[in-house]
């Protein structure tokens, strides 16, 4: 399991750094449409890898939906 949390970790914090490069790009270069694209895409790669991290290993912040029967963020 260890392995795999890692390999999860890893893609949300290549994904993140990756959103950071664009952000910083887009602040000088905003009409970018080609940047503005790959920004989204970085968005949806890094959400996706967070919600994955989630299900596998428990929510990365508390900023996390709460469902009808726990609050997950404590466990």
């Amino acid at each position: 399991m260890n392995s795999e949390r890692n390999s999860v970790l890893n893609r949300v914090h290549q994904a993140g750094f990756a959103l950071d490069e664009a952000v910083l790009y887009l602040d000088t270069h905003p009409d970018d449409k080609q940047a503005l694209a790959y920004y989204r895409e970085l968005q949806k790669q890094h959400h996706d890898a967070q919600m994955e991290y989630g299900k596998k290993c428990g929510p990365m912040t508390h900023f996390v939906p709460v469902d009808d029967e726990t609050y997950s963020w404590l466990q």
